[in-house]
């Protein structure tokens, strides 16, 4: 009897640890109803951001040219989001797809050097991924992978999920290869199929077009992979003649549901925006924001209220709090208030360059916009560990704020931890480092920083045997230095020789209100000086006027802005009354069969057969402006409209800026005019005038227009471009003592440089400078060269 108890014992004990064994599991996420479960039975929520980047073309998260992956990662934790949708694109599995990341430095949130020391040693993309994906399952944070494009950058060219060179087969191979890879980490808990298939139909049985049919085709052989993944599928565009955001229109669901091989799997996704991405009538509307409910309601809302399915907001986000007077936030805090802690949702995006929306991160990619935290944490569900079950101990969260972020010595800031948490309910100890060589402990503490600098903050916390830290910067400024800002203001930036220039300097500011002095440098080899002065400039030429402001102790700025100065006409006007003292008049469907470039420079337009100009003066919009060719280069029908960057129609010297077109030269600044019924564009350097018109001959002004004068010996080239940190400067002949300014898209000189003789190639350290447009200006001798770059 005792040899048979014993032998129970030992039966008991086997299958107690494997009990334990299978006890302790991957947290995959099941749908019942509207609800989302952990492997546990407790219900969760998806409370994000998306951190975008696999998907252009560096096939890598942005930002990570200036900061370490893993503390971005840490960083988006500690802020208390416990996922990321990751987008990516079909074109980084590409054999040929490789990434160079490097190492380098210390990143300014955890203090980390050198940053991306294990992700500099992978060369492609999907082992970056592997990095990412294996940080996220060891520190508990979800992922839902977003395929965002087939091609790299390629999501706004892409109406459905597939394209010429990407078949329907390579998409879903192409998710079956990343489902299997994954499937042991309950991290990637959820598959994005296709973002925003905006030209795809919905329910017709189109297998060209039809969504719902091909998220079943992909979702299925995904399920066959990783039975365990959350599908996610997105809305389309339009639905029965209702259109709404790309992917935020699920009308279709309800008429023609998705069905999956395990329905507990799918998980429908809308798009959700503002008008700061594109104005709709739904925010001019006289009931706004009352009527907003309604149109969520009808879009996508009522699968929840059906209990149909939970849902997930992969996108929203806001860029301004006071754009469009306030309307953007107001929809902001109403959506977010409506979602309420019922939805999953990932805003878009951490990353501060979405030009529609910024991002969580101010530019420097490291500082946080408290307003958008302050609106969304409130709705912020709990991390959902990636392992359950078993007796292991999971390890705390730290996590704290401060009563301010920053001001000047001395400064006392109050430091609060109380939103620390363990997952087992282990009492917790807290200890801190201020980053000026004191510590403390407690939840709640008060600091004073007696001298100026920045300070990384940290508390860590433990529960006696794991224990997690949290980062924080704190800066100290000493406000006794003024500082002075030159503000250089002209009333024209071109001329006709001679011509004189008036220019303003009333601007310019000392933030003590100390007595300033004004020196100018009008780049032909005079000086002057005084707040306010004018300049005759004799001579044809490019001249770079130089603006320096200083005061009594020394302290100075300077700002710098460029006068191009023309031949004089010797008959008619070229300009055609350019610039206009009033706005451009009502265009309405004026078209012309003639195109003329006057002057030289300009573009080649011989291939365009008409031209068509549409404005409305009433509601100051430009509605169209297109042109038709008859070679098919580069298309035979030229949206102008969507390359314009700058439109002042609707005021006193109407202008546009063009880029993008594609045609050689027509890219740049121009005034807008009439003559008579005739319109022309008049290039802001003075060069050349494209005059539209019906008539057979073109006016007689032609030889009035000549090119700037500009020395054009040497032949400067900068790369690459855009630039990361370091920016090469070469010509074929060497540089003879040049100096090299960095300066601004608003004209401040940010750096200055002196090259020594004898060399044709020199390297300039950018990686302090913001992400942005600037400009290198080379004076080399008599010559002026201005290259624009783009820093990253």
């Amino acid at each position: 009897m005792k040899r048979f108890i014993n032998y129970m014992m030992i039966l008991l004990l086997f299958f107690g640890s494997i009990s334990e064994i299978i006890a302790q599991q991957q947290n995959f996420l099941t749908v019942s109803g509207n609800k989302l479960y952990d492997t546990t039975g407790k219900e969760v929520r998806l409370t994000g951001v998306n951190w975008f980047g696999f998907e252009t073309q560096n096939y890598s998260p942005h930002g990570i040219w200036s900061r370490d992956m893993k503390s971005v990662l840490q960083q988006i934790k500690d802020l208390g989001f416990n996922t990321i949708r990751v987008p990516w694109c079909n074109e980084m599995l590409n054999p040929s797809s490789t990434i160079a990341i490097n190492s380098y430095g210390t990143d300014p949130y955890s203090g980390v050097s050198p940053m991306n020391e294990e992700e500099t040693t992978v060369s492609k993309p999907i082992e970056l991924l592997d990095i990412f994906v294996k940080w996220c399952q060891e520190n508990d944070m979800k992922i839902v992978l977003d395929n965002h494009s087939r091609a790299a950058d390629g999501f706004l060219n892409e109406a459905v999920w597939y394209t010429p060179e990407y078949s329907e087969e390579r998409w879903i191979n192409d998710w079956v290869f990343i489902a299997d890879r994954y499937k042991n980490y309950s991290a990637v808990v959820a598959m994005d199929l296709n973002n925003e298939p905006h030209g795809s139909t919905w329910g017709d049985s189109n297998p060209a077009t039809d969504w719902n049919k091909a998220a079943e085709r992909c979702g299925n052989a995904v399920l066959q992979a990783n039975p365990n993944v959350l599908i996610i599928i997105e809305g389309v565009g339009e639905f029965e003649g209702n259109s709404y955001w790309w992917g935020g229109q699920l009308m279709g669901a309800k008429k023609y549901p998705v069905q999956l091989s395990d329905p507990s799997k799918l998980m429908y996704s809308a798009h959700e925006y503002g008008p700061e991405v594109s104005q709709q009538d739904w925010f001019t509307a006289s009931d706004f924001p009352q009527n907003m409910p309604g149109l969520w309601t009808d879009n996508f809302h009522y699968l929840y209220e059906e209990g149909t399915s939970p849902l997930f907001l992969g996108e929203f986000g806001i860029k301004d709090q006071d754009a469009f007077g306030g309307i953007s936030y107001t929809w902001f805090t109403e959506f977010t208030d409506f979602m309420g802690d019922i939805y999953s949702w990932t805003f878009w995006s951490m990353n501060p360059n979405s030009g529609d929306t910024g991002g969580i991160l101010q530019d420097d990619w490291t500082n946080v916009n408290q307003w958008k935290l302050d609106v969304l944490t409130p709705h912020l569900a709990p991390f959902i560990p990636n392992v359950v079950g078993g007796t292991g101990n999971l390890p705390p969260t730290a996590k704290f704020s401060s009563d301010i972020d920053s001001g000047n010595a001395p400064l006392t800031v109050q430091f609060d931890a109380s939103e620390s948490s363990d997952p087992d309910g282990d009492n917790l100890s807290y200890s801190w480092s201020f980053g000026d060589g004191s510590t403390a402990t407690g939840v709640g503490i008060s600091h004073l920083f007696t001298q100026p600098g920045t300070y990384q903050v940290s508390l860590t916390v433990s529960d006696g045997s794991l224990s997690h830290t949290s980062n924080k910067t704190i800066t100290v400024v000493d406000d006794t230095v003024p500082t002075v800002t030159a503000n250089l203001v002209t009333d024209n930036n071109s001329g006709v020789a001679p011509s004189i220039i008036n220019f303003d300097a009333t601007g310019s500011t000392s933030s003590d209100g100390s007595t300033l002095v004004y020196s100018w440098d009008f780049g032909d080899g005079t000086a002057g000086s005084g707040v306010t002065i004018n300049h005759e400039f004799v001579d044809v030429g490019s001249y770079d006027v130089v603006l320096t402001v200083s005061n009594a102790d020394g302290i100075s700025d300077t700002a710098i802005t460029t006068i191009i100065i023309t031949e004089p006409n010797t008959g008619g006007d070229c300009s055609f009354g350019a610039p206009l003292s009033n706005p451009l008049p009502t265009i309405s469907n004026a078209s012309y069969n003639n195109m003329y470039v006057l002057g030289s420079g300009g573009p080649d337009l011989s291939n365009v057969t008409n031209f068509t100009i549409n404005w409305d003066l009433q509601n100051s919009g430009l509605w169209q402006l297109s042109m038709n060719t008859n070679n098919g280069v580069p298309n035979w029908w030229n949206d102008l409209k969507s390359n314009i960057t700058i439109q002042t129609f609707n005021t006193a010297q109407p202008s546009i800026t063009i880029t993008g077109t594609g045609f050689p030269n027509l890219d740049g600044a121009y005034y807008a005019t009439i003559d008579g019924d005739n319109f022309a564009l008049v290039s802001k350097s003075g060069a050349f005038t494209i005059y539209f018109s019906n008539s057979n001959a073109a006016p007689n002004c032609q030889e009035q227009l000549k090119d700037p004068i500009v020395d054009s010996e040497i032949r400067i080239k900068t790369y690459p471009n855009p630039v990361a940190n370091k920016l090469i400067i070469s010509q074929d002949n060497s540089f003879n003592n040049a100096q090299m300014k960095i300066v601004d898209i608003s004209g401040k000189v940010i750096k200055t440089f002196s090259t020594i003789t004898d060399t044709n190639m020199i390297e300039l350290n950018v990686s302090e400078l913001k992400a942005g447009v600037y400009f290198i200006k080379i004076f080399d001798q008599k010559n002026t060269v201005t290259k624009q770059i783009i820093k990253q």
